[in-house]
């Protein structure tokens, strides 16, 4: 099943995808499809509270809205795509971790791997704030000159519980989606020389979507994942690869720290999967594709870049030098 956020521009309501053209709005389709049943939240957040109560509900008002839809009917509560925005499957993530699971991306970005790294899984927290969904504008930060995307996948937890075992762990793995954190690779790597962060460089642009697929219908070993930019390929990969699995990632995450519904966690970069590795870069107006199987395509333009407002900022902050990986030729 995928499930997404959507807007028709006075509200926002949670659905599942009939096909690619076609919702089922969750909360009508419960009402008109299946009255017998218990109640579900209206925002995915609360789905996901209550997702082993939610989940069979969801399930069955989508297989009603399809048995309608094959004996020639059009359930009320059945939504056009095109007439509605879709949002980050979670508009706004309570935590937003982003770990790094693939060693291949860490080796063609010039890291230095770390024997931590075969010890458990190291992750930045992002800015929930900033979560944008498909067709939004990619932010351009005046601060920086040097803008990056990054083909990943992550997964939204539901429930809550502490200290999981890894057996644990994947009962709380709701569903995945693709997701781009998008970086700005120059400040980056001026503010990561102190051994801190990345915190400017991630924050200001998290998008996600289309949509969040359940766990129950993918193998989170074998998403084909896609990179293109203005219909040009730039990148392929694989979700196989990773050190960890969801569920590790999500164990480690839960170790004397409390989960909570709704908190997203993404598992990196695919091997080759951004303009780093590859030393080419997204320019203004881009219109950059990620694509991954069983999920969707999520597509968004690259803005403009913001015009530095005087007196913004520290007037000690002077810019950052482009960066290349090491070794690199210059990309044509």
């Amino acid at each position: 099943m995928r499930l997404v956020t959507f807007s028709d521009g006075s509200s926002e309501r949670v659905g599942a995808l009939l096909d690619d053209d076609t919702i089922v709005d969750l909360v009508a389709g419960r009402a008109e499809l299946v009255p017998d049943a218990a109640p579900v939240a209206d925002t995915m957040i609360g789905l996901l509270a209550d997702w082993d109560a939610a989940l069979p509900v969801m399930c069955e008002v989508l297989g009603a809205a399809r048995d309608r839809v094959g004996n020639g009917a059009r359930p009320a509560a059945l939504v056009d795509r095109s007439a509605v925005r879709l949002l980050a499957p979670v508009p706004r993530p309570p935590r937003i971790r982003d770990y790094l699971t693939y060693e291949q991306h860490a080796a063609g970005s010039g890291m230095k791997m770390s024997p931590a790294f075969e010890q458990m899984p190291i992750c930045y927290k992002g800015n929930p704030f900033t979560v944008v969904g498909p067709d939004a504008e990619l932010d351009w930060p005046a601060y920086s000159d040097q803008l990056d995307f990054e083909l990943e996948l992550g997964f939204y937890v539901a429930g809550t519980g502490v200290d999981l075992s890894v057996d644990e762990a994947a009962r709380h793995v709701a569903g995945v989606t693709i997701f781009n954190d998008v970086s700005a690779r120059d400040i980056q790597m001026l503010e990561m020389s102190m051994m801190i962060g990345p915190s400017k460089s991630k924050d200001f642009c998290n998008v996600m979507g289309p949509c969040l697929t359940t766990i129950d219908e993918i193998d989170e070993f074998a998403i084909e994942l896609v990179a293109r930019v203005n219909g040009e390929e730039w990148a392929r990969g694989t979700s196989a690869g990773r050190r960890y699995s969801f569920a590790e990632v999500l164990a480690w995450a839960s170790y004397a720290e409390p989960l909570v519904p709704g908190e997203f966690l993404a598992v990196g970069t695919v091997g080759g999967g951004c303009g780093l590795e590859l030393n080419r870069w997204i320019e203004p107006g881009d219109v950059v594709e990620l694509e991954a199987s069983g999920i969707g395509v999520l597509r968004n333009t690259v803005g403009a870049k913001q015009i530095a407002v005087p007196g913004v900022g520290l007037a000690s902050y002077r810019g950052a030098a482009r960066f290349a990986p090491r070794g690199a030729t210059p990309a044509e």
